[in-house]
């Protein structure tokens, strides 16, 4: 859908934004001194492709880089096939699937600045240098790579499972600071989770 509207007061609220300024409210307001726990399951970037202003203009389209090109690739499963079959998007032009990637990245722009918002909150309260903060997402999009859009949880393209996982330990815990290529699972992050409690 591109750029959604706003309303009167130059916003767009949705269940995501409510989400967001639930969560940094109850820190401004704790209900006692116990610690907290949360998790914040937004939707962005999620079909449909759409978000208002400023992340929609904020894109730059020329530096979108190029699909995946089915026609160029070999061995491919039968399901992608399928999946370009019946969601008919063979007519698509490459202007038309450029945009709806600047959408998807606006979208996930929108997150980042969720996100921020949250670090700030927790700065607010005092508390940032004594949570332990994960950021993950359960599968990246296709987003016209292969002639596709969004995802199929039995394709397992690079697209979508090349998905960051960001960890950010209390203060005071010895971490081995970097990046990794290494592969994480959702196993992975239960377990690791669990180990703070």
């Amino acid at each position: 859908t591109g750029r959604l509207k706003t309303d009167e007061n130059g916003r767009c609220y949705s269940r995501d934004d409510e989400a967001v300024d639930a969560l940094i409210e109850r820190l401004k307001n704790p209900v006692d001194d116990r610690p907290i726990c949360a998790f914040v399951g937004l939707m962005f970037p999620h079909t449909p492709y759409g978000v208002e202003e400023p992340y929609y203009s904020a894109i730059d389209r020329s530096k979108i880089p190029q699909r995946v090109r089915w026609q160029e690739c070999s061995g491919k499963p039968l399901m992608e096939e399928r999946l370009r079959e019946y969601q008919h998007m063979q007519d698509y032009t490459d202007e038309q699937w450029t945009e709806l990637r600047a959408a998807y990245l606006a979208m996930c722009m929108k997150v980042d600045d969720q996100f921020g918002r949250l670090c700030r909150a927790l700065k607010d309260a005092g508390i940032y240098d004594d949570c332990a903060i994960f950021v993950l997402s359960d599968h990246g999009d296709f987003t016209g790579d292969y002639g596709i859009p969004e995802k199929a949880q039995n394709c397992f393209e690079e697209c979508l499972t090349a998905v960051p996982l960001i960890i950010k330990p209390p203060a005071w815990e010895k971490a081995d600071v970097g990046i990794t290529d290494s592969l994480a699972e959702l196993v992975d992050f239960y377990a690791t989770v669990l180990d703070y409690s």
